[in-house]
């Protein structure tokens, strides 16, 4: 995810805060990544993503040969999950009553 100056202006000012707060408190331990972020920075709607996906049908965080499958009512499984949930080359959403084809679904990436 590439950031571009716009949020990286809106981000450093919540970014230079919590630091000097961290800082201030002397509060060792709450920044111990360098990936993550001790606070949500609100960058809006257009930067909403989720890195990480688990499949509510296996609770099991969707990999690379476990992917996200969109349903084409809208709901998303893992792929696991949808061939789990095939049956005689039908698939009925495990959400809402609607009936596919299987190979309907098309893999999404967050």
């Amino acid at each position: 995810f590439i950031f571009s100056d716009k949020y990286g202006c809106m981000a450093l000012p919540v970014l230079m805060n919590i630091k000097q707060v961290i800082e201030q408190r002397q509060c060792s331990g709450v920044w111990t990544h360098k990936d993550e972020l001790p606070i949500e920075i609100d960058l809006g709607k257009k930067c909403w993503y989720h890195s990480v996906f688990a499949c509510p049908i296996l609770r099991q965080q969707t990999s690379e040969s476990n992917p996200p499958m969109k349903l084409i009512c809208g709901h998303v499984i893992s792929r696991d999950a949808l061939n789990k949930l095939t049956n005689a080359g039908k698939l009925k959403c495990p959400y809402c009553p609607m009936e596919q084809n299987p190979s309907h679904a098309k893999q999404i990436y967050f």
